[in-house]
């Protein structure tokens, strides 16, 4: 059974780089036929200038984000996050314990049996990583959080943000996913 994760995270990062090694496809007034351009379409020479007639594969900033991830708490599922992207808009939902304690460092010390489900409302990219916005299904208030992907986008962290924090309470620290799907 460990095969089958091993499996998806190494076609999570071979697909990527298959796409950005893709050149584009030259037109015919800018390309001559010879075999010298041709060789320069299929592997980037260092002397090549800059400004070369050919531009590298745009990739989707979005990408890494779709998928199942999961957080866990002493060895069990506590916080589970399923996004998905259609074009450049996200849905989902965050599924996570009802209540959960925080030490006086802000790290988790205590997550309640039942779970309640958040449905995604807004996923927008900014410079500080994917803003998530779900709804509480009790209240219908907004519940915000910043997801900041790790270099290999097979791991990230969560951070609620905008949510008051009583008095003496520690402020929570970011909660580490690990992505088991696409």
């Amino acid at each position: 059974m460990s095969r089958i994760p091993l499996l998806i995270v190494s076609l999570l990062l071979l697909a990527p780089a298959a796409i950005t090694q893709t050149a584009p496809k030259a037109n015919s007034s800018q390309a001559p036929n010879n075999a010298q351009s041709s060789n320069a379409a299929q592997a980037p020479n260092s002397t090549q200038a800059p400004n070369s007639a050919q531009k590298p594969v745009k990739k989707n900033p979005l990408l890494p984000y779709p998928g199942n991830w999961i957080g866990a708490f002493e060895d069990k599922p506590w916080i589970l996050l399923n996004l998905n992207l259609a074009g450049e808009k996200f849905s989902g939902s965050l599924q996570r314990t009802r209540t959960f304690d925080l030490s006086d460092n802000g790290e988790i010390k205590h997550v309640s049996e039942d779970f309640v489900t958040y449905p995604l409302v807004d996923g927008v990219l900014n410079p500080d990583g994917l803003l998530l916005t779900f709804k509480d299904p009790s209240t219908q208030e907004p519940q915000r959080y910043i997801m900041k992907l790790n270099t290999d986008a097979t791991a990230a962290e969560i951070k609620m943000i905008g949510m008051e924090v009583r008095p003496g309470m520690a402020k929570p620290k970011p909660w580490k996913l690990m992505k088991v799907g696409k």
